[in-house]
């Protein structure tokens, strides 16, 4: 029975819409059809709420004096898993690039070039692979500005 009157009051509601001229079609509802059309329309109201995440924290860049010790001090901001002090001395994309390499395992220094213009290259044998980094003057010193891990 139950049943029967909601196909009934969908099928009502339905042929409202099916209208054919502009004009609005007379409604002549029974009892119990007005009361189960009745119970059909409840409303609930859904709260929800949105959190959004906090920027990452960032730091002040502070260069090293050599593009050596920027490399070196960057490098042992990834053994050391801070990304806030590796922050200190690269770019984000830079600190980026080797965290998310995972655990640097062992680190092997292979060395930095030595161009007569900027930027030096460092070059590091790590579990994850070999991992290149451009360092470049920045104010008074340098920066990591460049990081890339190639897999082993």
């Amino acid at each position: 029975m139950r049943r029967a009157v909601a196909v009934g009051t969908c099928a009502f509601v339905l042929l409202l819409g099916c209208s054919s001229d502009k004009k609005a079609s007379p409604t002549v509802q029974s009892a119990s059809s007005a009361a189960s059309s009745a119970a059909a329309t409840t409303s609930t109201t859904t709260t929800s709420t949105t959190t959004t995440a906090a920027p990452p924290a960032t730091v002040p860049l502070e260069p090293a004096a050599s593009a050596e010790a920027a490399a070196s001090k960057f490098m042992s901001a990834w053994r050391q898993g801070n990304a806030l002090l590796a922050a200190t001395i690269a770019v984000q994309p830079a600190v980026d690039a080797v965290f998310s390499a995972g655990e640097p395992g062992s680190v092997q220094a292979r060395g930095c070039n030595a161009p007569p213009q900027p930027p030096v290259l460092c070059v590091y044998r790590t579990d994850p692979g070999e991992v290149q980094l451009r360092v470049r003057p920045e104010g008074d010193g340098w920066i990591v500005d460049q990081a890339r891990v190639s897999p082993a």
